[in-house]
């Protein structure tokens, strides 16, 4: 914990200089500590963003005692728009009567304690659920069903990194229960792009976890792909939906079907944003779709709820 105080302290002290909040760019001036705390999982948004860092640093500073938090708000540019540190500096110590070397010491002990405040607030217990470890989200996925003999599902995800050290993604999958069960090893689940190794594992009766290896470990801000294709041992052992209810954060989803020749479909609809278990129920919705020339049908969404399920369903 002390070293992470330390990094904070000299995030803290990078974001005093200069313009300090009024500076350009200012979410892109936050250390990885900093950004982390204050937006999480949320890519740092320009136009919103100066207003949040303002609100999150302004409430850690009323927990100071009034000259280190008048430091600290002067270092900010807070009350005082000089575009340069020690101009400010210079001129809160002549408000409290402390000389510069005082200030600058006092400006050091201000942001030591904020780091304290921000650490002791954002601690949390790690949960060691997989599925929902911090530090990626999806930008958007696409997910192509080939219902044949064999289905095959390929889902291709552009995923974005919002904290530094991502190395691996855990997503999970779900086939219907069959009486007698299915085997892991009927399952064939290969890497097609993005991804040196799969690990597979089940914990429950329908479900999957899919832990994927990364190249290497990607630094904030970074972008990367990953597919994965998932192949069933017969038709039996699928559900006739090629859908997606997000867990973690995603921006936009894409969806295909294609039917192989010998498949029989009467009736093909989509799903906008529904709670999972309507899926379930397999009732055809009034937004129908229909199959081109190639016997396929697609749907787009780009925009979509985390929780709520989106998709295309066959009769």
């Amino acid at each position: 914990m002390t070293v992470r105080i330390d990094l904070l302290s000299k995030e803290l002290d990078k974001l005093h200089r200069g313009r300090g909040l009024n500076a350009l760019g200012v979410t892109n001036r936050l250390g990885p500590l900093l950004s982390a705390l204050i937006f999480g999982d949320n890519e740092p948004n320009e136009s919103l963003g100066r207003g949040l860092i303002s609100a999150y640093l302004f409430d850690a500073a009323r927990t100071l005692q009034p000259d280190l938090e008048r430091v600290f708000l002067a270092g900010l540019a807070v009350g005082d728009d000089s575009p340069y540190l020690t101009t400010r500096l210079e001129n809160v110590g002549i408000e409290l009567d402390r000389s510069p070397r005082t200030i600058v010491r006092r400006l050091r002990e201000a942001n030591h304690a904020i780091a304290q405040v921000l650490e002791r607030r954002t601690r949390i217990s790690e949960d060691g659920n997989p599925l929902i470890a911090k530090g990626w989200y999806v930008d958007r996925i696409e997910s192509c069903a080939i219902i044949g003999d064999r289905p095959q599902f390929i889902a291709i995800r552009d995923i974005k990194v919002t904290h530094d050290g991502v190395a691996t993604l855990c997503e999970s999958f779900s086939v219907p229960h069959i009486l007698g069960g299915l085997d892991t090893a009927e399952i064939e689940v290969e890497p097609i792009e993005g991804c040196e190794r799969l690990e597979i594992d089940r914990y429950s009766a329908s479900s999957w976890l899919l832990t994927m290896h990364l190249p290497r470990s990607f630094r904030t801000g970074e972008t990367h792909r990953v597919g994965v294709s998932v192949t069933m041992p017969s038709r039996n052992f699928i559900r006739p939906y090629n859908a997606l209810a997000p867990v973690r954060r995603t921006r936009s989803f894409r969806a295909s079907v294609r039917f192989e020749d010998d498949t029989e479909v009467k009736r093909v609809w989509r799903y906008d944003g529904v709670p999972p278990p309507v899926i379930e129920d397999r009732q055809p919705t009034a937004h129908s779709l229909t199959p081109d020339d190639d016997h396929i049908v697609v749907a787009d969404w780009p925009n979509i709820r985390q929780g709520l399920a989106y998709g295309i369903a066959w009769a």
